[in-house]
């Protein structure tokens, strides 16, 4: 694979290509002062119509809230539709997911839908953004960092530049003070240029903050699903999930807060199968 060049971001997170976790991982941070609990979260879900055409669906926030957090899955046509975009909206009101067919299409229908995480905003809360440019790369990425003593709540992510889904949205990835976001040509790549646009939402660290994360089986079975949860009187935050090994041809199927605490992510290949091994990760952000 040819990698992307980005001045000044940082270098992809090296994975563990052939190594599934068998146990959560947890990391947390040391308190520079006493947190404060996110009051106030909600969890709000829209979906689309069900048809044939590309579609985007909006979870909104309430009035006096804004959006720390989100995500979306598709329902039918599993692994020829890529939510090539889900993002914070502009403002601040909900979550936005987009999904888009394959080159291919589909007659089936299908549908997308956005959950978002909302709340009042937390005390240091900021959203930062960054992007790649415009090239030809069969993969790109783009690290985005939070503000000097906060910390990642959650990620937004898109892939602009094809018409359908010729890129794939492979990585939402949430680390403990920045988010990456990348993706990745499919398996029949694309002759444009394309670029890869990243959001972290950052606050101040909330009362029991803890990043978790889990693997799939690293094999070559499609679909696959994980669900992972918050510890024991969390909720969650923040949703992030990653296709490793996939190659552009496995797609994000889904990945969102399934309840207040816990997030499901789940992947599919695409219409051609793919007989390499991969797996999927899934990120989750909790606090009391």
């Amino acid at each position: 694979m040819r990698e992307g060049t980005n001045v000044g971001r940082r270098t992809r997170p090296a994975v563990i290509g052939g190594i599934a976790l068998s146990a959560v991982m947890l990391s947390q941070v040391a308190l520079v002062s006493p947190a404060m609990a996110v009051t106030g979260l909600t969890r709000t879900v829209g979906t689309s119509a069900s048809n044939s055409v590309a579609k985007s669906a909006n979870a909104p926030c309430a009035t006096g809230t804004t959006v720390i957090g989100g995500g979306g899955f598709v329902t039918g046509a599993a692994g020829q539709v890529g939510m090539d975009i889900m993002l914070p909206l502009w403002d601040g009101t909900g979550f936005s997911v987009t999904g888009r067919e394959d080159e291919t299409g589909t007659s089936a229908n299908w549908s997308v839908t956005s959950t978002a995480l909302c709340a009042p905003a937390p005390s240091g809360f900021q959203v930062m953004s960054g992007s790649t440019g415009f090239a030809s790369n069969a993969t790109d990425w783009v690290t985005v960092s939070c503000p000097l003593g906060t910390v990642a709540l959650g990620v937004g992510g898109a892939v602009n530049g094809a018409s359908n889904s010729e890129v794939v949205l492979e990585q939402l990835r949430i680390d403990t003070s920045s988010v990456t976001v990348g993706g990745a040509e499919d398996g029949t790549g694309y002759a444009g240029n394309w670029q890869v646009q990243g959001r972290a939402m950052c606050a101040n660290q909330p009362a029991g903050y803890e990043r978790l994360l889990t693997d799939s089986a690293y094999d070559s079975v499609s679909p696959k699903s994980l669900t992972l949860s918050c510890s024991p009187g969390k909720k969650v935050h923040g949703v992030g999930a990653e296709i490793l090994g996939g190659d552009g041809q496995v797609r994000l199927t889904g990945a969102y807060a399934s309840s207040s605490t816990a997030v499901t992510v789940s992947a599919a290949e695409d219409e051609d199968g793919y007989s390499s091994t991969w797996k999927v990760r899934a990120f989750a952000i909790c606090a009391t």
